[in-house]
Parts: structure tokens; C-alpha cells; sequence
């Protein structure tokens, strides 16, 4: 979930064209929307999210009675132990650096896939 349409839109094909199901939102309340209503295996958010940002965004997805909860991937321009430790603090599992390498998306989406997460 990002709030630029064409990263959003990128990433929704690639994923689906790989054979996964994807969904997209605009901003960090619709994301908890559809990660609830979809529970998703990962999410991904942009931590500069309108209405809500990434970090509320984690924590209300967090919050929400999900079967199993989903593996948080925050996208970020930002890095650092900084933003590795604020992410991790909000139920984050993991954070990539933008511009996203399409390849090192993959081999995470790939490797999440294949772990199972425990439920909620």
C-alpha cells in the first residue's frame, strides 16, 4: 500500500502476474480496511502514508481479530537502525528501502511466503 498510484499499480501487477492475489490502497485507513476484509499473508506500506501513516497503520492492522496476522513490510526512502528500531517498535517485521529493488522483492515475497505465521 502506497499513496503514489503507479508504485501501488507496479507492484499489484508484478504480484499478480507472479500468481499471487493482491490488493491496493491510497491511503493508511483504507489499507487497514483491506488488510482486514482481505487478510493478506504480507503487507506492504509506505510509511508516509495520507490520513494514516504507516507506523498507525501497523499498529490498527495489529489490532484488528485476524485469523493469522499478516507480515508487515514497511517501504520507506528512509534507513537506518533508526527507522529499523520505529518500525520494529509497531509490529513491523520488516523494511524495505525505496526505490524497492523489484529482485529483493521477490526473494522476500518468496521467502515469507514460505514461512508460516503463527494466529492471532
Amino acid at each position: 500500500m502506497d499513496d503514489q498510484k503507479d508504485v501501488t499499480e507496479s507492484m499489484s501487477v508484478l504480484f499478480e502476474a507472479l500468481g499471487h492475489d493482491a490488493r491496493t490502497a491510497a491511503d493508511g485507513r483504507q489499507a487497514v480496511a483491506v488488510a482486514s476484509d482481505f487478510e493478506p499473508d504480507i503487507v506492504f506500506l509506505d510509511l508516509d502514508m495520507p490520513v494514516l501513516n504507516g507506523y498507525e497503520a501497523a499498529r490498527a492492522i495489529r489490532g484488528e481479530p485476524l485469523r493469522q496476522q499478516p507480515f508487515l513490510v514497511a517501504l520507506t526512502a528512509a534507513h537506518g537502525v533508526t527507522i529499523e528500531v520505529a518500525t520494529r517498535a509497531v509490529g513491523f517485521d520488516f523494511y524495505v528501502r525505496k526505490p524497492a529493488d523489484t529482485n529483493a522483492l521477490l526473494a522476500l515475497v518468496a521467502d515469507l511466503s514460505a514461512r508460516t505465521r503463527q494466529p492471532s
